[in-house]
């Protein structure tokens, strides 16, 4: 198993200033082999970002409507992360970010299975629209007053966004 978290101080420290958050399981079995490609990381980052103009979402080509979404770097601290990754992909700051769900997640794939904890985080920005950097070229931002049905029906953005509702 690949298991990819923050450093152990990192999750102490999560632990002591968030003790009324109880980590969430997910557990998905995937189709195929595990790309194992790409740059390590800490763990996912998820943000609930709300505006004006409702909750904004982000989809890939062809994809469905989710929250965005992106990994926090070996040497970067979650809230760099949330920041960066509200502007490359939505185009948007956020004048404030609050912790509001730790998912344990574990894909299971035919030759090995990941696991990644996930911070979820309530944002909010005053921005009224979408500008997402050229990195992003292939995503779709926007802000949504209802979420999308098809959308509603992903487990873990319907967790994110109870999460994130009273804060």
């Amino acid at each position: 198993m690949l298991i990819e978290l923050p450093t152990a101080d990192e999750i102490d420290a999560l632990a002591l200033t968030t003790p009324h958050i109880e980590v969430r399981k997910f557990d998905f079995d995937m189709k195929g082999m595990a790309d194992l490609n790409y740059v390590p990381c800490k763990g996912q980052l998820v943000l609930v970002i709300s505006g004006k103009n409702g909750v904004l979402l982000t989809r890939k080509k062809g994809g469905a409507w989710s929250l965005p979404s992106g990994r926090i770097g070996t040497i970067e601290e979650p809230i760099q992360a949330a920041k960066r990754i509200a502007k490359e992909e939505c185009g948007v700051g956020l004048k404030s970010v609050e912790l509001a769900g730790m998912y344990d997640v574990v894909w299971h794939y035919s030759d090995v299975s990941v696991k990644r904890l996930h911070l979820v985080y309530a944002a909010l920005t005053d921005d009224y629209e979408c500008a997402p950097g050229e990195a992003a070229s292939t995503i779709q931002a926007k802000f949504f007053a209802n979420i999308p049905e098809a959308s509603s029906k992903n487990e873990m953005l319907a967790c994110a966004l109870i999460d994130c509702s009273g804060k």
